[in-house]
């Protein structure tokens, strides 16, 4: 594509390459282990800075096109995940390999008594949780059940917001909002105010949100307003790249041109600004491909690890 210009700061021209990054450089750069990358005029650009925590991310695009497989493999840069599964026990977030529970302790340290004893294997899953927490390892849980009746429909959606509020009293978490819309909608779960709160007070306790969704007009503009980068799949809709380009300070025309560019199951990572240069990337299928996760890196507050762990409020 042809280059698209800003203006910094200073009035000085910058040329903005969008740029083309393997699924392992892209994950590298997330993470802060690669900071350029050449362009394929030969030109070496500076890429954005990496993803910190209390940064929230937006993944835009329509169903079956990868936004789970995408975030599974960005997720891997995070130490301490949760996923919510609203739409019950999904195929590929289940493939993530994450730990499932479908119940949320009452109470930060385990929950109580009287939850351990209703929810056994639940309580069990949680204590061996918090262990590796404890002990400096990694913790990615999915939280969620089934749906296929009324019963456990009003199960999940109360599942959800108890995930919700845990996630956002504990702080240090990722939170991994799969379908927002489902969770968002008044029709639906009505869970976006909870989840607009988060997404505006999270940054404080180094809690990152990443949303999911097919389309910004259908869902809260906190999503895309609150996100330092955005992340959209191919598509022929114009209004919905407006609406993100828009929201990421971007001339949707710049946007539009690389999307319209992007071949099925690829992705443009747009950061905030005009400064930065746009990513293509493609992520591979789950379990075709290892993403490692980042490297500890020098500093008070490395990406992906919170202040205190999670679960521990003011510990």
């Amino acid at each position: 594509m042809s280059l698209a210009y800003g203006t910094e700061p200073s009035g000085g021209a910058v040329v903005q390459p969008c740029v083309w990054l393997d699924w392992d450089d892209y994950l590298a750069w997330l993470s802060g282990r690669k900071i350029s990358t050449t362009t394929s005029w030969g030109e070496k650009v500076k890429l954005g800075p990496p993803w910190q925590p209390g940064e929230h991310m937006a993944l835009d695009g329509p169903t079956g096109e990868g936004k789970t497989t995408h975030a599974v493999g960005i997720l891997a840069a995070r130490k301490y995940v949760l996923a919510l599964d609203p739409k019950g026990e999904d195929e590929t977030l289940s493939a993530s390999g994450y730990e499932r529970v479908r119940s949320i302790p009452d109470r930060p340290g385990g929950g109580s008594l009287k939850w351990k004893l209703a929810h056994r294997a639940d309580a069990k899953a949680w204590r061996d949780i918090e262990r590796r927490i404890d002990d400096g390892l990694d913790a990615r849980v999915i939280v969620g059940g089934g749906s296929s009746t009324d019963a456990e429909d009003l199960a999940l959606q109360r599942l959800m917001r108890e995930a919700i509020v845990y996630s956002r009293h504990a702080g240090g978490w990722t939170l991994y909002v799969d379908e927002f819309e489902l969770l968002s909608s008044q029709r639906m779960f009505n869970e976006g105010p909870r989840i607009e709160r988060m997404l505006i007070t999270a940054r404080r306790k180094k809690t990152s949100v990443v949303t999911s969704f097919q389309a910004p007009a259908w869902i809260s503009h906190h999503a895309t307003r609150q996100a330092r980068r955005a992340v959209k799949w191919p598509t022929g809709d114009v209004d919905m790249v407006q609406r993100l380009a828009r929201a990421m300070g971007r001339d949707w025309r710049d946007v539009g041109q690389a999307v319209d560019q992007l071949p099925p199951y690829h992705t443009l990572t747009i950061p905030r600004g005009k400064f930065h240069p746009m990513v293509m990337t493609s992520a591979p299928e789950l379990g075709s491909a290892t993403p490692q996760p980042a490297r500890q890196r020098s500093g008070p507050q490395p990406p992906g690890r919170p202040a205190s762990p999670p679960g521990r409020p003011g510990r």
